[in-house]
C-alpha cells in the first residue's frame, strides 16, 4: 500500500520568529515550493501558501505595515497533519472532504507528531489519478480474462450444436464485456437438450451466476435421466436455492439480510427423435416453434416463478409443453435483452408479440437469412437506444 510519506519532500522550514520579508525572501529563493511550513520545536503549526503571501505583498504599504512582523500573521494556523505512514488513498479522502483547501495548498506530512515535509495538493491529486488509472486497468484486464473463460465454457455447447444441430445460428452479445445470458447445448443419438439461460445481473455478478447455473444444470441432466426439461428445471432450483443458501431467507431477519436473492429465467428444450416429440419447459422464457408446411410461429408459454430465487419454493413445479417433431421445423429460443430493448421512435419495449411477427416475416427464407433479418428489424427497433440487457437469440432447424 502506498503511503503518504512516499511523497513528503523535505523542504526547508521557518518559525513564527521569522518576518514577513524573511518569507518573502523564502520564496524567491525557492521557486519550486509553492507552501512554506512554519515549525515551532519541530512540531508544525502552520502553512503559508504563495499565492496567498505574494497576492497580500502585492497591495500599497503591505511592506510598510507588515515586513517587519511575524510570518504567522499570513499563516494558515490549522492546516491539514497527517502521518507519514497513512495510506495516500485515506489522506486523498481527508483533502477532498477538507475545509482548510488540502487540496489546494497541500498537507503537512509529520513523522512521531515533528515535521517531517510537505505534500501539494496537485502532486497528491495526480497520485490519486494515476492509482485510480492503475486500479481501473487491473479490473479491465480481469474482466477481459473472466470474458476468456466464459467464452471457454461455451465451447463444448457449440461442439454439441454443430454435431446435432448442424443448421443454427447463435446471436450472443454480453451488454459488458462479461454478462448473465448463457446458452447450452447437450445431446446423443437420440436426444438434444437446449437452453438458454439469462442469469440474475450484468457483467461480474452476472457471469458468476452463468457459472453456477450451467454447473447444476449439468448435475441435473447426470440425475435425470430422461431429460425432461420440466424436471430439470424443477432439479436446478433445488441445487441452486441450496448452493446460494436461499433458504436462509425464511429465517431470522439478521440472516435474512444478509442472504442471497438470485437465480435465472430459462427456456429449456429437448428434440426426442425416438418419440418423434419436441418437448419444452420454460421460466418466465417461452420458445418460438414454426413448422416446415406454415409460415406462423407459435410461442409456447413458459411458468412464471423464476429458478432459484427465495421466494421460488423447492418443490415448486414448471408446466411442460409438448408437439410433434417434424422435419424442417425452426426453433427460437431468446432471453429479455431482447424482448424488453427500449425502441428510440417510441420509448417502449420491443415485446415478445414484435418479436414473433420478426419471426413470421422471415419465415419463407433460408435460415441464416431469416436469423439476421430478425436481428436486423432488433436493431432497427432499438435504434441509437443504449443497450439494457444482455441479449441472446438461438434459432435452429430439426
Amino acid at each position: 500500500m502506498f503511503r503518504i510519506g512516499q511523497l513528503a519532500i523535505a523542504c526547508p522550514s521557518l518559525t513564527p520568529r521569522h518576518t514577513c520579508v524573511e518569507a518573502l525572501d523564502y520564496f524567491s529563493s525557492h521557486p519550486e515550493y509553492e507552501v512554506l511550513p512554519i515549525v515551532s520545536d519541530e512540531r508544525p503549526v502552520g502553512l503559508i501558501a504563495r499565492h496567498v503571501l505574494l497576492e497580500r505583498f502585492s497591495r500599497p504599504f503591505q511592506h510598510e505595515l507588515f515586513g517587519n512582523k511575524s510570518c504567522s500573521l499570513f499563516m494558515q494556523d490549522q492546516p491539514l497533519l497527517v502521518d507519514e505512514a497513512d495510506s495516500i488513498a485515506t489522506v486523498g479522502a481527508v483533502a477532498a472532504s477538507d475545509s482548510r483547501r488540502a487540496l489546494h495548498d497541500g498537507v503537512i506530512v509529520t513523522s512521531k507528531g515533528k515535521y517531517l515535509g510537505t505534500c501539494t495538493g496537485s502532486t497528491l491529486m495526480q497520485v490519486l489519478a494515476d492509482m485510480q488509472v492503475e486500479r481501473s486497468r487491473q479490473v479491465l484486464e480481469g474482466i477481459r480474462y473472466a470474458s476468456r473463460i466464459q467464452r471457454a465454457f461455451l465451447h463444448t455447447s457449440n461442439e454439441h450444436l454443430a454435431a446435432h444441430l448442424p443448421r443454427h445460428r447463435i446471436f450472443w452479445e454480453p451488454r459488458d464485456l462479461v454478462g448473465g445470458d448463457y446458452y447450452f447445448c447437450r445431446g446423443d443419438q437420440d436426444r438434444v437438450l437446449v437452453a438458454v439461460l439469462d442469469c440474475t445481473g450484468h457483467g461480474v455478478p452476472g457471469a458468476l451466476m452463468t457459472m453456477i447455473m450451467s454447473a447444476n444444470l449439468e448435475a441435473s441432466i447426470a440425475g435425470v435421466d430422461s431429460w425432461d426439461p420440466s424436471a430439470l428445471l424443477a432439479s436446478i432450483n433445488r441445487r441452486a436455492r441450496a448452493a446460494l443458501g436461499q433458504h436462509q431467507r425464511a429465517q431470522a431477519d439478521e440472516l435474512a439480510a444478509d442472504a442471497s436473492d438470485d437465480g435465472m429465467d430459462a427456456s429449456l428444450v429437448l428434440i426426442d427423435r425416438r418419440k418423434g416429440r419436441l418437448q419444452f419447459a420454460g421460466a418466465r422464457l417461452p420458445v418460438f416453434v414454426s413448422y416446415a408446411s406454415h409460415d406462423s410461429w407459435i410461442c409456447l408459454p413458459a411458468g412464471r416463478p423464476g429458478v432459484g430465487y427465495a421466494d421460488t419454493p423447492d418443490d415448486t413445479e414448471w408446466p411442460s409443453s409438448e408437439t410433434p417433431l417434424e422435419e424442417g421445423m425452426r426453433v427460437a429460443l431468446a432471453t429479455d435483452g431482447l424482448f424488453d430493448q427500449i425502441g428510440e421512435a417510441r420509448g417502449i419495449a420491443y415485446g415478445k408479440a414484435r418479436f414473433a411477427q420478426s419471426l413470421g416475416a422471415a419465415s419463407g427464407a433460408g435460415l441464416q437469412d431469416a436469423f439476421e433479418a430478425t436481428l436486423s428489424r432488433y436493431r432497427q427497433w432499438q435504434g441509437s437506444q443504449a443497450r439494457r440487457d444482455d441479449a441472446t437469440l438461438l434459432m435452429f432447424e430439426v
